[in-house]
């Protein structure tokens, strides 16, 4: 029988479980995939709330059924910016392993990039020339720069679609004034990214994760009309449809968003923010092509396993 592993990334927003059978050429069949909105960062990354760590624990119950159904030889968790952050991180990583014993680890955002190009190679054909992968998560934001062969380039910041939207979203729509402040925050955060496109010119943008996967969606289901295909491990968004999206999505009101087609409820909350953050980038690193790839961290753990 092969092998099977049970990968699970367990991030600000929500808590993803992925478990697939290698096989004997070490490609990897999916079993089973899923995303579940946890929102363990409600109260900021410094500390897991009450009501939150509660449900995370809770979220890791309906997991173990899971993994107990698959069998999987090795069950590998991974804590990523709430968890890495939140002083009472440890506690909550013991109070898991109580409900799912397995290897679980807080990984630093460097460790996070990197596994997340080890993922995206294996979704889309990366040539010699250099790009820019990025994945917007709830705590943090990665950039990657890289090319088929090695990393360039990677850091991780503090920037992700929660931390924002405490941040800046405070009205509906989103105000001018707060979209004003959203940038220059930007503008200074992201001061390395702007100094390493200088060194490796992109063109190319691919953005990986939740954010990404619902813009995709989006664009898709809002302008022609049908489904992203489960089964394309990568998708091209245009830069003409990004912008049409971004403008509508910036404009709207939560009750809007809420009613919007390819747009998950959970993702309503933050999508202005990562649209606006996204636009920031493609805008300021002078991006001619974005890919949305359906592979990041867990695809990227499950390529180093098989190695």
């Amino acid at each position: 029988m092969n092998p099977r592993y049970a990968i699970l990334d367990l991030g600000t927003n929500t808590f993803h479980l992925l478990i697939a059978e290698m096989k004997p050429d070490k490609s990897f069949e999916i079993l089973f995939k899923a995303e579940e909105f946890v929102k363990l960062g409600e109260d900021g990354v410094e500390q897991i709330g009450a009501n939150a760590f509660a449900r995370g624990i809770e979220q890791m119950r309906k997991y173990r059924k899971v993994v107990d159904e698959f069998q999987p030889q090795q069950v590998i968790g991974f804590g990523t910016a709430a968890i890495r952050r939140a002083s009472n991180g440890d506690d909550f990583i013991r109070a898991v392993k109580e409900v799912l014993p397995m290897e679980l680890v807080k990984i630093s955002g460097d460790e996070e990039a990197e596994l997340i190009y080890l993922g995206v190679r294996q979704a889309i054909n990366i040539d010699e020339q250099p790009l820019l992968i990025m994945d917007i998560g709830g705590g943090s934001t990665e950039f990657i720069i890289a090319n088929h062969e090695k990393i360039f380039w990677k850091q991780s910041f503090p920037l992700g679609g929660s931390v924002l939207k405490q941040r800046f979203h405070h009205r509906e729509p989103i105000a001018a004034a707060d979209q004003v402040n959203l940038v220059c925050h930007l503008q200074n955060e992201l001061q390395s990214l702007l100094q390493q496109v200088q060194n490796f010119p992109v063109k190319h943008l691919i953005g990986a994760s939740g954010s990404f996967d619902t813009l995709s969606q989006m664009v898709s289901e809002n302008f022609y009309g049908q489904q992203v295909n489960p089964l394309q491990t990568s998708t091209e968004i245009s830069l003409r449809d990004f912008y049409r999206l971004a403008e509508h999505l910036i404009q709207s009101t939560m009750e809007e968003r809420l009613k919007m087609k390819g747009l998950i409820w959970f993702r309503a909350e933050m999508i202005v923010v990562a649209a606006i953050l996204a636009g920031y980038v493609v805008e300021t690193c002078n991006i001619r092509k974005i890919t949305r790839s359906a592979f990041a961290l867990k695809e990227g753990v499950l390529w180093k396993i098989s190695q």
